[in-house]
């Protein structure tokens, strides 16, 4: 199964992915390794994160097909999957939910969020080092005008306590989840 972990930017989705997947006993599949590889491709790149104009979905289209191509191989290996993305476009979304129930025979939706003020907080305060993103906070906004909401994700998870508080819950939640899925 993949558990997909998503959110806008800021949420917090990439640190509880990590926590969850060390937490579990998952393996923790990193998107934003296939993006520096395909985004730097768009001729557009360069204008889009200088004014914080989410990829196109062509582009992002591209990401995730790469992404559901390395989930056959991950499911020769992996049982449970810890994926986490914004999600934030149902016909994006779509190719990634439909990888996982051709390769891992279905999925839990995690959707992540927090409180605005934190959110800016967050990333204005976290620079992450190598990161695609030059203007996280800009880019949040944007992805925010452009989200589509999910019809009813699996879970529901408020993430604004701190992150050793926030993965005990939700751990607990994601295995309750999984089990009824599995039944």
């Amino acid at each position: 199964m993949i558990i997909f972990v998503a959110g806008l930017i800021g949420t917090g989705k990439t640190s509880l992915a990590k926590a969850l997947a060390e937490r579990l006993g998952y393996y923790y599949y990193d998107v934003d390794r296939v993006k520096k590889e395909i985004y730097p491709t768009d001729p557009q790149y360069e204008y889009n994160l200088k004014n914080n104009i989410p990829f196109s979905d062509e582009i992002r289209a591209k990401v995730f097909a790469k992404v559901v191509h390395d989930f056959a191989e991950l499911s020769r290996k992996y049982t449970h999957v810890v994926v986490d993305e914004t999600l934030h476009k149902k016909a994006l979304r779509q190719i990634l939910f439909d990888g996982a129930k051709k390769y891992f025979g279905g999925y839990v939706i995690i959707w992540v969020v927090a409180d605005e003020a934190l959110i800016k907080e967050r990333l204005e305060r976290d620079i992450r080092p190598g990161h695609v993103l030059r203007d996280a906070y800009g880019m949040y906004l944007s992805f925010k005008k452009e989200f589509e909401a999910f019809e009813c994700p699996d879970i529901i998870f408020e993430n604004n306590a701190p992150l050793q508080e926030s993965i005990v819950g939700l751990a607990q939640r994601v295995k309750e989840v999984t089990r009824a899925g599995l039944a």
